[in-house]
């Protein structure tokens, strides 16, 4: 009799157990259920200049993506790696997603950086499509829902974006990606990577890359955004639509749009997370440091970093020729004033030293020391596509 009763008891304790179970799942998917969404912080009071890298691993973002079981930092996450030429501790991008659980009202994360569990958030509520989370029950933290557009409508199908560095260690790189996920990429100072490379990204990760740039609506952005302090990095980004540039945004400082300071952090650390392969420095030559400038008389046309850098992808693309032309214009390079450091690449040398370039817009005659000559055929004449007179400054002017 005394047997029966313990297994009676046992059973009643086992389905107890799993009714608590079942309970607890259904209250956890609830609540990831009303997560789900797209968040972007209401800020009340400055946070401090956007300008700042994020830190190592943020409790506070400005912007995210829920899903049931991962959340998407817009800013992304960052670990420690030691530079093994400098031997200096470098920030290393992390990525952007991280699995969450529920359980009750709380959510935990796992830390990329050790991979603990850790405490992130408690939920308070959701009222009117605003989010109130807390951090141990000290700040209240307030997200509104995001709108995302439809990423059916494409302004663009190539992107470049440059960095120039700044009174310090930012990162100085170019990176152009097409819609197709080809990359190109030069890594000039303070990366993991220096020098030329070549590389495909998959689809899932172009398009996460296209469409955080989609998001910050391209042919809205202003030409120019200036923060008002000084030693800042200047970002330029130049969008290609049917081989033609339809925007170029210089910005220092990283003022704009939230979506658009969003979309540099996709695309400025992805370099580190897939493969590369070398690509040799003198093909087509391009030094280090510098931008392309069109000379035609009194006259000249300064490069952006970024249109600098698709102009030699384009080159980079075009047939070798002994063909003869009548050159217009001298194509010369001007220094990145940004960045007044040391050369952070001592090791990357050219095979060749330049004289000249003279070009007609569509050849391209690089003239080095020691007789040897290349000429490039792009196809088409760069300047007539992509730009107009107005855009030529008179040197005697200045």
């Amino acid at each position: 009799m005394k047997s029966k009763s313990t297994i009676l008891l046992l059973m009643l304790i086992l389905l107890s157990s799993c009714d608590f179970m079942l309970t607890r799942n259904w209250a956890d998917k609830k609540l990831r259920n009303r997560l789900v969404g797209d968040w972007e912080l209401i800020i009340e009071e400055d946070k401090g200049s956007a300008d700042l890298p994020p830190p190592l691993y943020s409790r506070i973002p400005d912007g995210m993506s829920i899903t049931l079981d991962s959340i998407d930092l817009y800013l992304g996450f960052f670990g420690e790696q030691l530079d093994t030429v400098s031997q200096q501790f470098r920030r290393k991008y992390l990525g952007s997603k991280l699995p969450y659980k529920t359980i009750q009202d709380s959510i935990f994360v796992r830390n990329p950086i050790g991979g603990k569990r850790i405490f992130k958030w408690k939920f308070v509520d959701l009222k009117h499509d605003t989010l109130h989370l807390t951090i141990k029950g000290e700040e209240i933290l307030k997200y509104k829902r995001r709108k995302v557009l439809d990423d059916s409508s494409t302004s663009f199908d190539q992107v470049i974006y440059s960095s120039s560095g700044c009174y310090g260690s930012c990162p100085i790189l170019d990176i152009s990606i097409d819609n197709k996920g080809y990359v190109l990429f030069q890594g000039e100072g303070y990366v993991e990577h220096l020098g030329f490379f070549s590389s495909k990204l998959d689809v899932p990760t172009k398009s996460y890359i296209f469409n955080k740039f989609k998001q910050a609506i391209p042919p809205y952005l202003q030409d120019e955004y200036f923060a008002n302090r000084t030693d800042a990095e200047t970002i330029t980004t130049t969008f290609v639509k049917s081989g033609k540039i339809v925007k170029t945004v210089s910005n220092y400082g990283k003022e704009g749009p939230k979506e658009l300071i969003w979309a540099y952090t996709a695309i400025a650390n992805i370099y580190s997370r897939i493969a590369l392969s070398s690509i040799p420095a003198d093909e087509p030559f391009y030094p280090k440091l510098h931008y392309f400038v069109f000379k035609k008389g009194d006259y000249f046309l300064p490069l952006e970093k970024s249109e600098s850098f698709y102009l030699w992808t384009e080159l980079r693309k075009s047939r070798k020729t002994t063909q003869q032309f009548v050159p217009i214009y001298d194509l010369s390079f001007s220094p990145n004033y940004t960045y007044w450091g040391a050369d952070p690449n001592e090791n990357r040398v050219h095979k060749y030293t330049i004289k000249s370039i003279a070009t007609n817009g569509k050849m391209y005659k690089f003239d080095f020391e020691g007789g040897n000559t290349i000429t490039y055929d792009l196809g088409y004449d760069f300047i007539d596509r992509n730009f107009k007179g107005v855009n030529f400054s008179n040197l005697n002017s200045l």
